[in-house]
Parts: structure tokens; C-alpha cells; sequence
């Protein structure tokens, strides 16, 4: 008998702390519902792809609220939906929303928002608010941009104004894009306009951490129209054939220089013909060695040297241009090699270590092993000859070089054989030297071009602008 009444005795203490603990982190065990006091959202009319203000006062008679649960939906979809935390017993808050374009909207749709309200007990309340309208955004144009930066306008359809396209367009067969409703000034995407982009392998509107989306077009050697289907947000690409004129990569080859990337490509350039560029060769940031080419437009460029058989060498990290001929020599070209020289571009030493660790914008070298050792310069009349380089190294403003009339080093031109004109940037005697000691001044590295003629031996040198 008393064993039996000792058990019951431990049982009923156990039950009382289980009890008591209960009470001591949640309070009494009472059924509590919050209360959705008022809630409304501003403007009740608005434009889809913008935000709206929601606004709630929460309060719960008998413990604590936790937060407050948000769907704006349309025609059964939920357009946006996100939770809003609450604080003590009442609460009142206010939230910008972003409410989504989806694809397939139709304009002047009706709009509610579901709310519920949760205690910590994990009572709920729910709440509706109704006569809302949301339409569809118009755009009078919108901007196809590629992952390298190119902008591309496109315009809506006369018999559709949903369908926007571009045409007479010169992109690669596959891309990836983004498509914005604003530009800045440098053309980079204004993120406080609509923007489309990736989202789980589709098209849809993203801000400016979402991904871009991607295009491919099949059986063509370039993408020459693009549409966008702005209620489906559906893609389609038409592609074309390059003509003889036409420059693209996909016709060029990849070869390692010096342990640089290159795409290179051997084809017969015409003197005085223009060339269209395509997709990555169109690059803005592209500089065509002013010496043999002349940008006559952003996918334009009309070639200066004489009609023959050469090969075009494109460097994508460099972002330059320039050609090689097999066995250059005198009287068509004369070969610069040394230290300090590097064909013209804008991208910064820097940049190019990153990809290229210990190279810089100055590439040469003494020797003629590869077109990365030396540079040329292209006759440009009789016993007249021109090339435009970035001297000296802005790692150590320093360069040693000298032009020869072929590979096998010969009749090598002696910095003391002539009179210099111009820029006063080379001394020496022997080689063209451009010193970098205590004493020296420094010279600025910049793009200068060298007029050497043989006639009088003079050299005049005169900087240049890129643009």
C-alpha cells in the first residue's frame, strides 16, 4: 500500500514541473487568435513590375505576435508573397512590395492580397483585401543587352505592339542577354526600369543580382533578328549566312601565343574594302590596329593594307585586333622587336595580369619567334613606314628595341642613323631606347605612332587617342 501511494505521489510531482515548465516559457496555455484590426494597400491601382505600399495593425488580446504572411494574387496566381515580422502584442507595419509581371497577364486585372497574422501559441487569423487593379506596364522601346555589352534596340511590331524586335542585327548564334526597359548613360542596364532576364531556365523580370538569359540559333552563322514576345515572354531568333565580307568567329580558329588565348583566322584582305564584324569582333572595346584598319562604325571596319593573304589575330582579353603576314620583310614592312612595345588596346595591364599572370600591355621581346616577340610597321608609301604601339611598359617606363628589315635581323635601323621629330620620347644611339634611370625624365606609356622614313631618315612620333 505505500509503495503504491509513493508511486502515484512521484507521478503527480513529474506532472506539476512538466506543467509548471510549460507556463514558465510560454505563459498560461490559453487559446489566443490575433486580430487583423485594419489593413489596405497603396495605390490600389498600379502598374505590374512596381512596387505597392501594404500597411496592418496587428494586435492579439493574450500573448505574442510573430509575424504577418503576404500573397498578392491574380487571376489565381500569386503574383508576389513574402512575411513581415511583428513585436509584441500589437504591432503596426509597412512594406514596399514588388509585385511581379508575370507572362500571360492580361492588363486591367483585378488584385487581392491574402494576409494571416500568427501568434507564438501558433494561433492564426486570416484577412483579404480586395479592389485592387493591376495593369500592364507600355513601352515605347526596350534594349537588348549582351553579356559583353552590346545594346541592341528593340522596337514594337506595328501589328502587335507586345512584340518587340531587333533587326539587321550581327550577334553570334548563341549569346546571353538581358533585356531592360532603361539604360544609363555608358549604356549599362538602369535597374529601376523593368529588366527581363533568367529565372529557372525561363524569362522573367529580375533585379540586378538575377542572371541573364540565353538565345541560341541553329543552322546560321549569325543571329540578324531578335524578338521578344513581352506578354508570353517568349524568345525567338532568326539567323543568316556570312558573306564574303563578313568577319565572325565562328570561322576563326584558336591557337596559344606566348601562353595567351588567340582566335586567329587566314583569309585574303582587300585594300580599301569594308568588313563586317559580328557578335564578339563588334565589341566597342575593340581596337583594330589603327595601321591596317580604319572603324568606319561599331561593326564597320575598312582594311588599309595592300590586297593579299594574311592572318587576323584576335586576342580576347587584350580586346585587340591585329594581322601577320608569313615572312614579313623590307620594302613592304619593317620588324620591331625589344623590350616595351605592345599593340594598341584599352585594356589595362591589370586586367590582362589576371588573366595572363607577369604580362602587361607591352608584349614584345628580342627575337622573331612568334607575332607576339615583335611588331609591325606597314609601308605606307615609298621608303615611308608606319606603326602605332603602346611604349613604354607602365610597369617599369622602360623600352629597348629597334626596327629591322626582316626575321634573320637584318639591316637593322640604328637609333643614331636618325633624326627624331615629334614626341621626344627615344634616345640612344644604337637601339631605340626609352630609359628609365634616376636621372631620366619619364616618359608616359601611350599609344604613339611611328612615321620612320628611309628617304631623309627621319622618325616623327606623335601620340594618339583611341576611341
Amino acid at each position: 500500500m505505500n509503495s503504491l501511494f509513493k508511486y502515484f505521489l512521484i507521478a503527480g510531482i513529474f506532472t506539476l514541473a512538466f506543467a509548471s515548465c510549460e507556463e514558465d516559457e510560454y505563459g498560461p496555455r490559453k487559446e489566443s487568435t490575433p486580430v487583423i484590426e485594419s489593413a489596405a494597400v497603396t495605390p490600389p491601382g498600379f502598374t505590374f513590375g512596381d512596387s505597392i505600399t501594404l500597411t496592418a495593425s496587428v494586435s492579439d488580446p493574450a500573448t505574442e505576435l510573430t509575424n504577418l504572411t503576404y500573397e498578392v494574387v491574380s487571376a489565381n496566381r500569386v503574383v508576389s508573397s513574402g512575411e513581415i515580422l511583428l513585436a509584441g502584442e500589437s504591432d503596426v507595419v509597412s512594406k514596399n512590395v514588388f509585385v511581379s509581371l508575370l507572362p500571360n497577364q492580361e492588363d486591367n486585372s483585378d488584385v487581392h492580397v491574402n494576409l494571416v497574422a500568427h501568434n507564438i501559441l501558433k494561433g492564426t487569423s486570416s484577412y483579404q483585401i480586395d479592389g485592387l487593379t493591376g495593369n500592364r506596364p507600355e513601352f515605347n522601346q526596350l534594349y537588348m543587352v549582351t553579356e559583353n555589352g552590346f545594346v541592341n534596340v528593340l522596337e514594337p511590331r506595328a501589328d502587335n505592339s507586345n512584340i518587340f524586335q531587333g533587326n539587321d542585327l550581327t550577334l553570334e548564334t548563341s549569346f546571353h542577354f538581358k533585356i531592360a526597359e532603361r539604360l544609363h548613360e555608358d549604356n549599362s542596364i538602369d535597374y529601376s526600369g523593368a529588366v527581363f532576364g533568367n529565372v529557372n531556365g525561363k524569362v522573367a523580370m529580375i533585379d540586378e543580382d538575377g542572371e541573364s538569359a540565353f538565345a541560341f540559333t541553329p543552322e546560321a552563322d549569325y543571329t540578324r533578328v531578335f524578338t521578344y514576345d513581352m506578354f508570353a515572354f517568349d524568345v525567338e531568333t532568326t539567323g543568316s549566312t556570312l558573306g564574303e565580307a563578313d568577319l565572325a568567329l565562328g570561322s576563326f580558329g584558336s591557337e596559344d601565343i606566348n601562353g595567351e588565348s588567340f582566335r586567329t583566322l587566314s583569309r585574303n584582305l582587300e585594300n580599301g574594302k569594308t568588313y563586317s564584324l559580328f557578335g564578339a569582333l563588334a565589341d566597342n572595346q575593340n581596337v583594330y590596329n589603327p595601321d591596317f584598319f580604319e572603324r568606319t562604325a561599331q561593326n564597320k571596319v575598312t582594311f588599309l593594307g595592300e590586297t593579299g593573304d594574311y592572318t587576323i589575330y584576335y586576342n580576347p582579353v587584350r580586346k585587340n585586333i591585329f594581322v601577320g603576314v608569313d615572312n614579313p620583310s623590307y620594302p613592304n614592312y619593317l620588324l620591331a622587336c625589344g623590350w616595351g612595345l605592345g599593340y594598341p588596346t584599352k585594356v589595362s595591364s591589370e586586367e590582362i595580369a589576371s588573366a595572363y599572370p607577369g604580362h602587361q600591355r607591352t608584349h614584345t621581346d628580342w627575337g622573331f619567334d612568334h607575332v607576339m616577340k615583335y611588331v609591325l610597321l606597314r609601308r605606307i608609301d615609298e621608303g615611308v613606314y608606319q606603326g602605332t604601339f603602346y611604349t613604354p611598359g607602365d610597369h617599369d617606363f622602360y623600352a629597348d628595341f629597334k626596327p629591322f628589315e626582316n626575321t634573320g635581323w637584318a639591316n637593322e635601323k640604328k637609333a643614331g642613323d636618325f633624326t627624331f621629330t615629334g614626341e621626344q620620347i627615344i634616345s640612344g644611339d644604337n637601339n631605340w631606347n626609352i630609359p628609365n634611370g634616376e636621372d631620366d625624365p619619364v616618359i608616359t606609356p601611350s599609344n604613339y605612332r611611328f612615321t620612320v622614313n628611309l628617304n631623309d631618315n627621319t622618325v616623327h612620333i606623335e601620340q594618339i587617342t583611341l576611341y
